[in-house]
């Protein structure tokens, strides 16, 4: 950094992995460095540079040097080599609050991701970043729960809820899902490999369900190889079951990305 002009920072997909963001793209061995206008963005062997007008506090200084904030860097990415998918899965993650040392916080908060967009002098890729602002949810606590989401939202699905839970009639919990179907008594679970390996967990998931069953509502696990072909498929098939069985006279559809 020491060569480059000042107000330079890391940028792009080097501040994404800062980040830990969930998605990667590019090669991890560059690194992304945005200068200020007017200046020269930087061309050499494992540097990609980036030339813009920035504002201030679109960058911050940590671990010892200066590089794009979480909204910024989700711009910067979301505004280039991202997918749709791929922006509404890093937003989630942004948005879930996560324990730091100082306070239960997110990374960026939704109107803060809005509040970037807007102020952004980049103006790259600005229906895409629009369209992930309206699908990002709070309180999702994986990337693959936002996989599960946009899958079945895709294939027609009414609409989804994230993380509310199911009140008996006194107003007690019976279950918190990852997703329940709004109108219906159907909830989705994804459930990772720690579901299967770690015996806490797996008690816990059979005492959940059993919840479920009393309360008659229909409880769906859903695992990795759901959310792909030809798995994709029979899952669907399911939840399409569930739905008629309940009412819904629509019709679910595999849809890519």
């Amino acid at each position: 950094m020491a060569v480059l002009p000042p107000g330079s920072f890391i940028s792009h997909e080097s501040a994404a992995r800062l980040f830990d963001f969930p998605v990667r793209r590019g090669d991890a061995r560059s690194i992304h460095v945005t200068v200020p206008a007017p200046y020269r963005a930087p061309r050499r062997r494992y540097v990609v540079g980036h030339r813009r007008s920035v504002l201030g506090d679109e960058w911050m200084r940590s671990v010892g040097f200066a590089h794009s904030t979480a909204c910024r860097a989700w711009l910067e990415l979301t505004g280039s080599s991202f997918t749709l998918d791929d922006a509404i899965i890093v937003g989630d993650y942004l948005v879930r609050p996560r324990e730091t040392r100082r306070a239960y916080r997110p990374l960026a908060t939704l109107d803060q991701l809005r509040t970037a967009a807007e102020r952004s002098i980049d103006r790259r890729g600005a229906g895409r970043i629009a369209r992930a602002l309206d699908g990002i949810r709070e309180r999702v606590d994986s990337p693959k729960e936002t996989e599960l989401r946009l899958l079945l939202l895709r294939a027609g699905c009414p609409e989804l809820i994230v993380n509310e839970p199911f009140l008996d009639q006194w107003g007690r919990v019976i279950v918190q899902p990852d997703l329940r179907i709004r109108g219906f008594r159907i909830t989705l679970d994804y459930e990772g490999d720690h579901h299967r390996t770690q015996r806490r967990q797996w008690m816990r998931d059979v005492r959940r369900f059993r919840q479920l069953a009393g309360a008659e509502i229909v409880g769906l696990r859903v695992v990795a190889d759901d959310l792909e072909p030809p798995g994709v498929y029979e899952f669907l098939d399911e939840v399409q079951g569930e739905l008629d069985r309940q009412g819904w006279t629509g019709r679910l559809r595999y849809r890519l990305s």
